[in-house]
């Protein structure tokens, strides 16, 4: 049979850690990573800013000091459209489909989307880790923003870190879009190649303690 990939930021950055992770995780599926403390704490702020800008539910108590920043972020809307965890997905000819479509390839899902005036755009991620920026998220995102809304001109992309209440930005123009899609589809590309010729070698590095094969993994114990 033949194995059948599907690609989005994290399954990228998982390959580029560490490729022998990858095929562990995403093509024999012989490991699940059940994720830490980290992830968990992340899911759980994650779900209650969706809740909280969809209007659904107040903040929890414990995170009450994220008030002040997703009032400012909501306040920028103004007359555009605002989507919480916005689901964009390419097929693989490039075509916009649906997140469960049978010809998903590529998926994204921001966090926090604003359509400005039409030809604008806002992007803000949530981060609740530490402050460590990772230019390819922007681009990934920004990408996929100018495919799915041709009418968008312009994007300010920006990480929000919470735990340091700190902001990281890039803007992007639609004359971008060429280079960015370059760079997302040359990384997937070296996801395929590797699938092709069964390369899947071990990247040991300070991540390993973290992995669900440390145990297992010679590598990661030498």
């Amino acid at each position: 049979m033949t194995t059948r990939l599907t690609h989005s930021y994290s399954s990228i950055k998982l390959f580029e850690n560490c490729p022998l992770r990858y095929y562990e995780q995403r093509v024999t599926k012989s490991v699940v990573d059940e994720g830490g403390e980290a992830s968990i704490h992340g899911d759980r702020v994650h779900k209650a800013l969706e809740h909280k800008i969809k209007g659904q539910a107040d903040l929890p108590q414990d995170m009450e000091a994220y008030e002040p920043i997703v009032n400012a972020v909501t306040s920028l809307v103004g007359n555009g459209q605002l989507e919480a965890e916005q689901e964009l997905t390419v097929s693989r000819s490039m075509a916009i489909t649906g997140w469960w479509e049978p010809d998903a390839w590529l998926r994204s899902k921001i966090d926090v989307l604003i359509i400005k005036d039409d030809t604008d755009a806002l992007i803000f991620d949530w981060k609740t880790g530490k402050r460590r920026v990772d230019m390819f998220q922007f681009t990934l995102y920004a990408a996929q923003v100018f495919m799915h809304y041709p009418q968008v001109q312009r994007i300010k992309a920006t990480l929000v870190w919470l735990k340091d209440q700190k902001l990281d930005s890039e803007t992007f123009t639609r004359a971008d879009a060429p280079k960015l899609w370059a760079d997302v589809l040359a990384r997937i590309t070296r996801i395929e190649q590797a699938l092709a010729h069964s390369n899947w070698p071990a990247k040991p590095s300070g991540l390993c303690p973290y992995c669900p094969l440390f145990k297992t993994c010679l590598y990661a114990r030498k």
